[in-house]
């Protein structure tokens, strides 16, 4: 009875409203996200001033996006990515939610055509020393490049690494885990957005890390249970707005909707997913380490890491033998799609590190 009573207590379901309040009144949207966040809360015939906000909205974006952009400024780059956030958040939505009745309609469509289209070509420019050599892409280079780049580490990698390792506190660990949750709890659906066919061994695999985010048919082990007992145990829970107040981890949650809702991105979903698999083991296996360093017994406290080190650890190589070296042999053009899709990753990955430093005063 008390497992049920457990189990009932971190049932998540999501709400109908937005993940943030929308402004109660036109002139209480004074950003860009505001405004956005009320243009999208309810059908616009029900919203005062929204036709004519929305009109002013639509002059203002292409600005907004050449700030964020071509000028990188901070500010404009954690607006827009909000609103991207809104939108790929629009797919997970409760089905009675007030906000639906936008999911189709064509302005929303034309802002996020316009954020995505100017996001990815500002980034692609980013990675191309990263990419390989067009004549280095066969199967087997492809999967060494992958591998080569997972195990490439900045300073301020290994540093944050270390941190969580050796120096962070009860308190900074429940601060991390805190900003890393809002993914944690969605990677079950950026694997369900791969799973549209392409090939039957591609569909295997992914079938089988689906079966293991899913408990392998245990709710009680759902990974998305392990992480809600780590946060109950460090007397947390996840607060329906993402907690950030930088731009770089709302940007490294969104490239996985970008590419997993965007069917002509799907080589770039799969080769984004298989990094995590390759370079989380060593993340998880600092944080276990750093853990058990305060006392705790991983093992059963924070199944959620522990499970994940030897469980990366397999899938990591399978990723590679049963994704990436397929499509790359049944379709050599898409390889390159897949080392895109792998090289942003590991870039974001990498600015994530950056905030991760910043938020924890890392020298």
């Amino acid at each position: 009875m008390e497992t049920a009573k457990l189990e009932i207590t971190i049932e998540r379901l999501p709400g109908t409203a937005l993940p943030w309040a929308a402004p109660s009144f036109p002139e209480e949207a004074v950003t860009l996200s505001s405004r956005f966040t009320y243009l999208l809360s309810d059908a616009h015939e029900k919203l005062p001033g929204a036709e004519k906000m929305l009109r002013d909205f639509m002059v203002e974006l292409p600005a907004a996006q050449r700030e964020a952009f071509e000028k990188e400024n901070a500010e404009c780059l954690l607006e827009v990515h909000k609103i991207l956030f809104l939108i790929y958040e629009l797919y997970f939505a409760n089905p009675l939610a007030p906000a639906l009745a936008h999911e189709h309609s064509p302005w929303l469509l034309q802002v996020r055509r316009l954020l995505e289209e100017s996001w990815y070509k500002h980034d692609l420019q980013l990675i191309q020393p990263e990419l390989p050599a067009k004549a280095a892409l066969s199967a087997d280079q492809l999967c060494k490049w992958f591998e080569q780049q997972a195990r490439k580490q900045s300073d301020m990698d290994r540093k944050v690494v270390e941190f969580l390792e050796c120096q962070a506190d009860r308190e900074q660990f429940a601060e991390f885990i805190l900003t890393d949750g809002y993914l944690n709890y969605r990677f079950y659906d950026a694997l369900a957005l791969a799973q549209p066919h392409f090939c039957e061994s591609v569909k295997t695999e992914i079938s089988h890390h689906m079966w293991d985010e899913c408990g392998c048919g245990a709710g009680k082990r759902a990974h998305t249970q392990l992480f809600s007992r780590a946060l109950m145990r460090l007397g947390r829970t996840l607060p329906e707005k993402p907690i950030w107040k930088d731009w770089r981890p709302y940007a490294g949650y969104n490239l996985y909707f970008l590419f997993g809702q965007n069917r002509r991105h799907y080589f770039k979903a799969l080769g984004s997913l298989a990094m995590p698999e390759l370079f989380d083991p060593e993340r998880d296996r600092a944080v276990v380490n750093g853990l058990e360093r305060l006392g705790y017994d991983a093992k059963d406290d924070f199944e959620y890491y522990y499970s994940h080190i030897e469980g990366d650890e397999d899938h990591g190589p399978s990723w590679l033998e049963q994704v990436i070296r397929p499509i790359a042999e049944l379709q050599p053009e898409a390889a390159l799609e897949l080392a895109i899709g792998g090289a942003l990753r590991m870039h974001y990955m990498r600015l994530y590190n950056k905030y991760l430093a910043a938020h924890f005063n890392l020298k």
